[in-house]
């Protein structure tokens, strides 16, 4: 066969089968024999040597699988200390130009305190830092659905806050549904939450749990017999004139105007001197937009004010009532924070808060504070950064400890603050008339 003439050719002396070996003097027969005695003697030895070979192909084989196992093992050690210390990326999608972007600014501030705060402790999830990536919504719905997309499809990002205006977190929920936990801090239209995106939380209480307790003070606490209502056309404006509207059924007060505006509107002249023509009462001013708002009392005093006045809930911050130069002065609003009378957990959060962001907080600060708090702590506890049903279910089901005291986020992901402040403004800030605890 041709395999064992090749292989006794290359493992005996080299003398091909059939070569004379120096008998040629024996006869024949006697050649014969000892050819065959050769020949057996050859194979023996091959077949000897051959074992021997594949013992030796054996051990060399199984060492060098040893050594792969033990490279590639090492290999993996690296590699999972490597992704223990990869950061943990989180968007915030919110207003840094545009009408609200005094919203944005302290957002970010407060955002930042918290994420250092958070690396400074060690982080989470084994070591793993808190990295924050920002885009600005310029406070439109398309700039804010740019941005989520951009956080989802270059950025990468784990999570997304983002939600500063109902309309704009509106569109941008639209897009992270069932893609990324998203964690909206500061909107209130109850439309963001209703739309059952099982990884969408809210931090803020929505529109109509403030407007339960705010609306119910003006009805029964402030008690006017007629009601001038004035607001953006908004989701958030429409959440509450709906509410209003309800409530006004079961009292004796009157609606005698309703004027909405687009809210691109600067003068509002000709929508006030209607209002004033009606001789309400109370005048209801409802918006989201600082300098706006500003705008709208200095018009107000212009034309020499209304008896009572009051302001949406969550809608008065110290940068409105500053640009108002004192055209705010009296005005009645709420909100679930407030610097004035503030104790324990609620007054050390202020005092630290002036430190680290170097500026006077405000709900925005908190909500967006909390907000990275809450966020990175139920990350930690659900042992993932991606797994997002883990992680929602993790924040459903726990109480989290804040400034303003415990949180529990309900089936929609609705966060209830436990308390709610009536204020009148006074001066360049707001002081406390009344507190009312959240059911």
């Amino acid at each position: 066969m041709t395999l064992a003439g090749d292989a006794v050719y290359g493992l005996t002396s080299g003398m091909p089968v059939g070569r004379s070996t120096g008998m040629e003097e024996c006869s024949g027969r006697e050649e014969a024999i000892g050819r065959a005695g050769w020949l057996s003697r050859q194979l023996s030895l091959t077949a000897g040597r051959t074992k021997s070979l594949e013992r030796y192909n054996r051990r060399d084989i199984m060492k060098k699988r040893l050594i792969a196992s033990l490279v590639v093992g090492v290999s993996m050690l690296g590699m999972g200390s490597v992704m223990a210390q990869e950061p943990v990326k989180i968007g915030l999608v919110i207003p840094l130009t545009g009408a609200t972007a005094v919203y944005g600014k302290d957002g970010k501030a407060a955002a930042d305190w918290a994420a250092r705060e958070i690396n400074e402790a060690g982080g989470i999830l084994g070591g793993r830092q808190l990295e924050l990536i920002y885009e600005d919504e310029k406070g439109t719905p398309q700039d804010g659905v740019a941005g989520v997309q951009k956080m989802i499809n270059q950025a990468h990002v784990d999570a997304i806050i983002a939600g500063m205006n109902s309309s704009v977190t509106l569109a941008e929920s639209a897009i992270t549904k069932n893609k990324v936990l998203h964690i909206n801090p500061g909107a209130q239209a109850d439309a963001i939450t209703n739309q059952g995106s099982p990884w969408l939380f809210q931090i803020n209480n929505t529109s109509s749990t403030n407007a339960n307790v705010f609306h119910d003070y003006l009805i029964h606490g402030m008690k006017p017999k007629t009601i001038a209502y004035m607001g953006e056309n908004t989701e958030f404006s429409k959440a509450l004139l709906e509410n209003l509207q309800g409530k006004l059924k079961d009292s004796d007060i009157e609606m005698v105007e309703v004027a909405t505006y687009d809210v691109h509107t600067t003068d509002f002249t000709s929508i006030l001197s209607r209002l004033k023509a009606a001789a309400p009462e109370m005048l209801y001013v409802v918006d989201a937009a600082p300098a706006r708002t500003a705008q709208i009392w200095k018009q107000v005093r212009q034309m020499g004010g209304f008896p009572m006045e009051v302001q949406s809930a969550g809608t008065v911050f110290g940068p409105s009532i500053t640009a108002s130069e004192g055209a705010m002065e009296g005005v009645i609003s709420g909100d679930i924070f407030i610097t004035d009378g503030s104790e324990g957990e609620m007054l050390d959060f202020i005092e630290k808060a002036r430190k680290e962001t170097g500026g006077e907080p405000n709900k925005v600060t908190m909500v967006v504070y909390e907000a990275v708090h809450i966020l990175a702590e139920a990350m930690d506890k659900a042992g993932t950064s991606t797994d997002y049903q883990k992680i929602s279910d993790t924040m459903r089901s726990e109480t989290w400890s804040t400034p303003r005291g415990n949180l529990r986020f309900d089936e929609k992901g609705r966060a209830i603050a436990p308390y709610f402040y009536i204020q009148e403004v006074k001066g360049d800030g707001v002081t406390l008339r009344e507190v009312f605890e959240v059911q």
